[in-house]
């Protein structure tokens, strides 16, 4: 696959398929201005200039740059993950690799716990716990209508009511301690900017940190249920399990580092890229870890095959069904045979 068809991939899952190709040129809207007509036009080849990573104009505000600095604001990611995703390394070939980067130097010296300076932070203004509000209050019902559909309780979440995250839930991140060092606002509308954290300018970015469910971090060499997204990180820790959510599918130096204490069951989602990742992942994480004697860190899971991510299974079948499920359905890393997707759903319901 090409740069062009790498981009115009990426583009269309980010876009929810909103996206229009001219020629050599990806045309989306901007996420720099309210844009319903098309203002960002994307040149994976780089322009008159041929520019090495491409390179984006917004028309709207006439922001200017490369397609990979439009990737990191996207996805609020690294600039190496950027580059990755541009160039079409997958997104698994990085998690393996950083997996067992992390393995590797295992018996080496112990590294101090990577946690992200120290800072103030604050959530965005305008935002108020949901459950704070009265109960005919408008933004309380939109946030818990929202979350109802997803069957996630409004506890510990919060809704903001002022721009720039406007009608977005607040999902604080919160350390062992128990003080707020990150967040992610989910808008409840239409947004084509589905998620956005906190400006760059705090210093600490998605690929810092990791989410644990409902600020509950697991006790050392616990196992946890490494997860995409909060959403899914939630309905996990609402069905009994540790919850754990890395921001996408690959793993930075810094939330490996958080996560080298446990025992690890990755949880991708069950779409094309998940899918594909939990099918060839077994076998080359086990070439890599053969003789670490390290292979029972590591498990993975996916939803069954019904169910494109865990929050829908968790809405559909509930957290009894769902915990059980997990629980049974997990693998070693080291299975050798193709693995498919869904686990033994109907074994689980006794049918």
């Amino acid at each position: 696959m090409g740069i062009f068809e790498n981009f115009q991939k990426w583009a269309d899952d980010r876009f929810d398929g909103d996206i229009i190709v001219k020629g050599n040129e990806i045309v989306v809207n901007s996420i720099f201005a309210d844009d319903t007509k098309h203002h960002l036009w994307c040149s994976p080849s780089g322009g008159k200039k041929g520019r090495k990573n491409g390179v984006f104009h917004c028309f709207k505000t006439d922001r200017k740059g490369s397609l990979v600095k439009l990737i990191q604001i996207v996805d609020k990611c690294s600039r190496d993950r950027a580059v990755s995703i541009f160039y079409g390394r997958s997104s698994i070939e990085d998690l393996e690799q950083k997996l067992y980067e992390f393995f590797e130097n295992q018996d080496k010296e112990q590294q101090p716990e990577i946690i992200p300076e120290k800072k103030q932070l604050l959530l965005p203004e305008g935002s108020s716990l949901i459950n704070s509000l009265p109960n005919n209050n408008f933004w309380r019902n939109l946030a818990t209508e929202y979350l109802k559909k997803r069957k996630i309780p409004i506890d510990g979440l919060y809704i903001c009511k002022t721009d720039p995250y406007k009608a977005r839930i607040i999902i604080p991140y919160y350390d062992r301690n128990g003080n707020l060092f990150y967040w992610n606002g989910r808008h409840v509308g239409n947004s084509k900017l589905r998620y956005k954290g906190p400006p760059k300018e705090v210093g600490v970015g998605k690929s810092d940190v990791l989410y644990f469910a409902g600020g509950n971090w697991a006790d050392s060499g616990e196992e946890i249920y490494l997860c995409e997204g909060e959403f899914d990180a939630l309905s996990i820790f609402y069905s009994g399990l540790n919850g754990v959510a890395c921001g996408g599918k690959n793993l930075d130096d810094k939330q490996v580092n958080l996560i080298k204490d446990y025992k690890i069951v990755i949880c991708l989602d069950n779409d094309k890229a998940g899918a594909g990742g939990m099918t060839v992942m077994p076998d080359i994480i086990n070439r890599n870890l053969e003789s670490k004697n390290l292979k029972d860190r590591l498990m993975f899971v996916s939803p069954y095959k019904a169910y494109k991510d865990w929050n829908q299974m968790f809405v559909k079948e509930g957290p009894n069904v769902m915990k059980s499920y997990m629980i049974a359905s997990k693998k070693k890393l080291d299975f050798q045979a193709p693995l498919g997707t869904g686990g033994d759903y109907f074994r689980l319901k006794g049918i």
